[in-house]
């Protein structure tokens, strides 16, 4: 079995207090709309309440629409609706995800979102996007980075319009675990207008708000001239990812011979909330747009006594953009834990939503 099929196993096989997601980023290269799609179990700890779950989950952004910038929408399966098809693909009642392809569908009220879509797969291995030796850790939450910089084909149609999918890049991951992340910002940008070569993501996180929990901020850097591993040792001590402002990110690395400094941000419009549910009941909540823009420039020295000089600047073409933390995003609407669309315009709280 090839490795990325591998990489996709499901890992559940019945126990408590657990979670599982398989999600794809489809970004539209016109950079004005973006889907993303996922698939997931979750299963309570012993004594939390709730019953065990099969969900799909589904966002279309369009930040060309002045009326529509972000559909965010959910559907609820018991767990017996999951089930796994050979050689390494899932299914979620009538929605399937296999290799090199999916197709689902979801609605709640008066919007729908479905797809069916392809995409290459044959002869890509998973990558890695943390620092060497963390698979060896006891860790809460796993992630496999399947398949990345994968360019999709097929329709998207939200609420009857449909759309074509033509070159669209985008990633898929696999995530499975035990405990959430109590902070998490991601950032995802495949395409750039100067360099077609550039691909960057960047993250924080913290697994715990607790003393003696680092946060720490992997970035990863690929141009035509080179990778540049910030997400590795010890580049990783000298990278900075902060967020300024709602739906905004700052950051930097530096190496001996190669720093960067950048920003991205999306429009708020197109910033959707979903509550995501810890096994033992409490809730992450979630800020996305997958319309989003960054711009960096690089730094570069011929050794490390020598003064930087600007090399090139890099201007992003699509890019995703998340924000994780315990407390809600002000002004940001959430898909409530129990619930299958974004909560009301006039909803005060989303947290107590959340159920």
């Amino acid at each position: 079995m090839p490795s990325n099929e591998r990489a996709n196993l499901p890992r559940w096989n019945g126990q408590r207090g657990f979670f599982e997601i398989w999600f794809l980023v489809v970004l539209d290269p016109g950079g004005d709309r973006a889907w993303w799609l996922r698939y997931t179990l979750f299963t309570p700890a012993p004594g939390s309440p709730g019953e065990p779950r099969a969900t799909m989950w589904a966002a279309a952004f369009d930040c060309a629409s002045s009326t529509r910038p972000a559909v965010a929408l959910k559907s609820i399966h018991p767990a017996t609706a999951f089930s796994a098809l050979s050689p390494s693909g899932v299914r979620i009642g009538d929605s399937e995800f296999s290799p090199g392809k999916c197709h689902g569908q979801v609605a709640s009220g008066e919007h729908s979102i479905a797809w069916d879509l392809r995409f290459t797969s044959e002869g890509r291995t998973p990558v890695r996007r943390e620092p060497r030796g963390t698979a060896l850790l006891p860790l809460p939450t796993r992630v496999a980075h399947v398949h990345d910089d994968v360019t999709f084909e097929g329709t998207v149609t939200v609420d009857g319009e449909r759309y074509e999918v033509k070159g669209a890049p985008g990633l898929q991951k696999h995530l499975w675990g035990t405990r959430r992340l109590e902070e998490l910002t991601w950032l995802y940008c495949p395409r750039f207008r100067e360099d077609p070569d550039a691909r960057l993501e960047a993250m924080i996180v913290r697994a715990q708000r607790k003393p003696g929990h680092p946060r720490l901020a992997p970035i990863y850097l690929r141009t035509g001239d080179a990778a540049h591993t910030f997400h590795e040792m010890p580049n990783m001590l000298f990278t900075r990812v902060t967020s300024p402002a709602q739906g905004e990110l700052a950051f930097s690395a530096t190496s001996a011979t190669v720093a960067m400094k950048g920003r991205a941000w999306c429009d708020p419009r197109t910033l959707v909330g979903y509550a995501y549910r810890d096994p033992t009941g409490w809730d992450v909540m979630v800020a996305q747009s997958d319309v989003a823009r960054c711009e960096l420039e690089l730094f570069s020295r011929p050794h490390p006594f020598a003064a930087w000089r600007p090399t090139k600047k890099l201007t992003s073409t699509v890019g995703a953009l998340e924000f994780h933390a315990p407390e809600a995003m002000p002004g940001v609407r959430y898909i409530p834990w129990d619930g299958t669309a974004l909560a009301r315009e006039d909803a005060p709280d989303p947290v107590r939503e959340t159920g």
